[in-house]
């Protein structure tokens, strides 16, 4: 097989193995494939469809992931997009190599070599879990495998946890945590009216003791590896908290951050900076730009692992290898989420796993040679590793969890025979609260307006004359459509039809808007790989495009530039501009952008180095309200939409999810999070006074996307409520799965 040199480098093709100056460079297969692709013929242009149909072979893929190789083999050649050495972009037809190519003179043939270990090869590990979703896996695994790419090299599987129920609450008992023994359970609790940390025997008839009882809003309880401390997050106090196990006085060990997890050796504990903020199934774990710190049991020497630009998004629940040597950890942005390593002493972060929008909680099995995670659906994936390299060693199998809708937050008992999870299940309906016009205040109670368990319902926009709200509806495992419910008596009727029967992750129409006529919404509309931005009129129900969407270019450090299609799209009062949040490619933070609808004109508003998104027009256009997230929370920011400072209005801590504006103009209205639980509130642009307009109490509801009413009578937005037990099952072991084994 050929090789090939340029400068100093030499691309072993039979070795599979690429150096520089005799010193291995490593690449990713898939980009190891295209450089070799690109080799072949240097000067040509290599057409997209090429690479896609020869690299991805038989495997449907996006343009980003051809992006984001490109930008990882860019990255690793010390090559440079803007200046290129060695790979050129010809701009919508796809890529060329401009270095001059020598090719070395080939060998007699020789027997073929060996296929190269497992561990060379991660794109096997992503085809097999593919491939479990294409024998029939449920939409869950389908969030999770969509990026997959690669071929299938060997049968895949499907097993079975069978767990059984350890908690019987009416509520929420989640954030299970098996003892170093596996014969106890802590967990956190809402029996109270708030979340306390509980422990329980696992021994038959056993009792539950309360290990905390001072209304903290006390959750994530993680054991010390000697059985002896829990250590748990505290809601409403802050920070992490370590307590006796065996009961005794808390004390604080760090001011902030949450979901702690302990070294092996249980002289240091690692935890995320954002607060807990979200208990529902599918919530991520932090928001950028939260980062990764450790600090000693106690209290003492806080270092901080990561940066929020490497990888971009929030990097969230911490797991310790069990050497000690390094932490995973999850990042969450607009790209798909994803499994980072990064040295527990320090260093450069590597990564391990991508998924597509579900990769949560992950934890090792004893011995480092498996990792877990949960999807936030009715599956976890078990990931094989190598013990020398930390990273995918074989294929992953995904583990059913038959009678659980929603898996979440994993443990493993130091002797590995159990794994704990959260059976999770979430309600969502529309809700509405009485306002007086005048002073905004709360005139009554909050109510409910739906009351129905077939979808949820989330992103609320009355229209201008307030007659209508548009939402976003969606099911479980399926597509999500645009719905109108009328105003003065409820009616529900749907705006767009997409299959039911579809994936969630294709035909779904998302994140409404009004044009100023009150007849047209616009939307985000999602097919595979390819997002829009359209209009339906309330007569014809005919959905027409609107604004062209170009796919977003991903780089190796999870930066995306481009129109970011995600969640957070608004149009325009006057409907001629679009306002959405993209990454910066150098800070990887999210920051505002303004695009014209007629000629794409386009503005971006603040510096690169703060974090805002979610962005939310007054009513006259003139103001722009945005989220400015930072690694201990966010706050309620607003900015001229002309361009201009940032004036950020709240400063209560915690988090503030921004969605809408009183019809004055002068309020912000936002999802709060105070002191450990959820409640509606706004905030004055000219005076800075805060509001709390609904009375919700439950830390495990939350209440999202508040819309006030044109005629300023009231406040609709989603409540949502989480229930869910604690579930044990014995952990299969790797290669004897226990029950159902499937093949494709």
């Amino acid at each position: 097989m050929p090789r090939y040199r340029f400068d100093d480098y030499l691309v072993d093709t039979a070795a599979f193995s690429v150096q520089r100056a005799g010193s291995p460079v490593p690449l990713e297969p898939k980009a190891f494939d295209l450089l070799v692709l690109l080799l072949e013929t240097p000067g040509r242009v290599v057409t997209k469809p090429e690479i896609l149909g020869t690299v991805w072979r038989d495997t449907a893929v996006t343009d980003n992931a051809l992006t984001r190789i490109v930008a990882h083999l860019r990255k690793s050649l010390d090559d440079d997009a803007r200046d290129a050495r060695y790979v050129e972009t010809i701009p919508t037809r796809g890529y060329r190599f401009v270095a001059p190519v020598s090719r070395d003179p080939e060998p007699p043939a020789t027997p073929a070599p060996s296929p190269p270990a497992a561990h060379h090869r991660p794109g096997r590990w992503r085809a097999a879990l593919a491939a479990v979703v294409a024998a029939g896996a449920t939409a869950a695994a389908v969030g999770v495998t969509r990026r997959v790419v690669g071929r299938a090299e060997g049968p895949p599987s499907i097993e079975s946890l069978w767990p059984a129920q350890a908690t019987v609450s009416p509520g929420l008992d989640t954030f299970p945590a098996l003892a170093p023994g596996g014969a106890a359970l802590a967990y956190a609790s809402d029996r109270t009216g708030g979340f306390e940390i509980v422990v329980k025997s696992l021994v038959p008839g056993a009792t539950e003791v309360a290990l905390t009882s001072d209304g903290r809003q006390n959750v994530q309880p993680t054991w010390s590896p000697d059985g002896e401390h829990v250590a748990y997050h505290s809601m409403r106090q802050g920070g992490i908290w370590i307590v006796p196990a065996r009961g005794g006085v808390p004390r604080q060990v760090a001011d902030f951050g949450s979901a702690p997890a302990w070294s092996p050796d249980g002289a240091r504990l690692a935890f995320q900076s954002d607060p807990l903020a979200d208990v529902a199934p599918s919530a991520s774990a932090a928001n950028a730009p939260s980062t990764i710190w450790t600090v000693a049991r106690d209290g003492t020497d806080l270092r901080r692992l990561t940066a929020p630009t490497d990888p971009a998004g929030g990097h969230g629940s911490p797991a310790w290898s069990p050497d000690g040597r390094r932490i995973v950890f999850t990042a969450y942005s607009y790209r798909p989420s994803s499994l980072w390593s990064v040295p527990a002493s320090g260093g450069p972060a590597r990564l391990v796993a991508e998924g597509h929008v579900s990769m949560h909680d992950p934890v090792f099995a004893p011995g480092g040679r498996a990792l877990y995670y949960a999807t936030g659906g009715p599956f976890i994936v078990r990931v094989p590793l190598s013990a020398d390299t930390g990273l995918p060693d074989g294929e992953p199998v995904a583990l059913s969890t038959p009678g659980i809708q929603a898996a979440r937050y994993l443990s493993i008992s130091g002797d590995g025979r159990r794994l704990a999870l959260s059976g999770l299940a979430l309600r969502s309906d529309l809700w509405s609260v009485p306002i007086v016009p005048d002073s905004g205040g709360p005139a009554g109670p909050a109510e409910a307006l739906t009351d129905d368990t077939s979808r949820r319902k989330s992103t609320p926009v009355f229209s201008p004359d307030g007659e209508w709200i548009a939402y976003n509806g969606s099911r479980s495992g399926s597509g999500s459509d645009i719905w109108l419910l009328r105003a003065r008596d409820g009616r529900i009727q749907p705006l767009t039809t997409g299959d039911p029967a579809e994936s969630k992750h294709y035909g779904s129409n998302f994140r409404p808007s009004w044009f100023p006529d009150s007849r047209r919404v616009a939307f985000l509309a999602s097919e595979g790989g390819r997002t829009t931005y359209r209009t339906a009129d309330l007569d014809t129900r005919r959905p027409q495009p609107l604004m062209a969407i170009h796919p977003a270019d991903v780089d190796g450090r999870g930066v995306r530039s481009g129109f970011n299609a995600a969640v957070d799209v608004r149009l325009s009062p006057d409907g001629r501009e679009v306002a959405f949040s993209e990454l910066d490619p150098d800070t990887g933070l999210p920051r505002i952008r303004v695009v014209a609808v007629a000629d794409g004109a386009s503005r971006t508003l603040g510096p690169a180095d703060r974090a805002e998104s979610y962005p939310a027009w007054s009513p006259d256009g003139r103001w722009i309200a945005t989220e400015l997230h930072t690694e201990r929370g966010s706050e309620v920011g607003v900015r001229p939409a002309a361009g201009g400072p940032l004036r950020v209005l709240t400063r209560g801590g915690g988090e503030s999810w921004v969605h809408g504006w009183s019809p004055d103009g002068d309020r912000v209205v936002f999802a709060a999070l105070r002191e450990g639980v959820w409640n509606i509130a706004w905030v004055s642009r000219t005076t800075g006074l805060e509001v709390q307009v609904t009375r919700h109490s439950g830390a495990a509801g939350f209440v999202r996307y508040p819309t006030w009413s044109p005629r300023g009578d009231r406040i609709v937005y989603e409540r949502g409520e989480v229930r869910g037990n604690v579930w044990i099952a014995p952990l299969p072991s790797p290669g004897g799965g226990r029950g159902m084994r499937l093949h494709r």
